[in-house]
């Protein structure tokens, strides 16, 4: 739904410039003035309709980020480039899911294969490295430390 958006509005703009011109025509008389003013608008509308046009599929682009997840044995090391300074990038763990964040509104969720924690952390140039360790090998071991 929202990739129709845009489309819309391109739809109705082009019916609303086409009922300009219409109107424009109805209105002024046929003289030779009434037709150049007609001529004018439209191509003034039609510039604004192709301005709009671009400037509405421009926002579309949206960069990838590239993400690279490897997994040994219990570890997961995962490296991803994130936007930012380094006091606007940070990342949450909630159950399975990883949460990234960054500037300029950057925000993406990674889906894990099982529950984490985090074991290291590390920001440089742009590029966040993190170690997860499986969150039952910790449980694991803390019960054979209990005991």
């Amino acid at each position: 739904m929202g990739e129709r958006r845009p489309d819309l509005i391109l739809g109705s703009l082009a019916i609303l410039l086409a009922l300009l011109a219409l109107s424009l025509l109805i209105r002024l008389e046929r003289g030779l003035l009434g037709l150049i003013l007609t001529a004018i608008v439209i191509i003034i509308g039609f510039y604004w309709f192709r301005e709009i046009k671009k400037a509405i599929k421009s926002g579309k682009t949206v960069r990838k980020y590239p993400l690279e997840i490897s997994e040994e044995g219990d570890v997961i090391n995962l490296t991803a480039q994130v936007p930012g300074p380094e006091n606007a990038v940070s990342f949450e763990v909630s159950g399975r899911k990883l949460l990234l964040r960054g500037g300029m509104g950057f925000k993406r969720v990674i889906r894990l294969p099982y529950k984490v924690r985090v074991l290291s952390s590390s920001y440089v140039n742009g590029i966040l490295h993190i170690r997860l360790l499986r969150e039952n090998v910790i449980q694991n071991k803390e019960r054979e430390e209990y005991y």
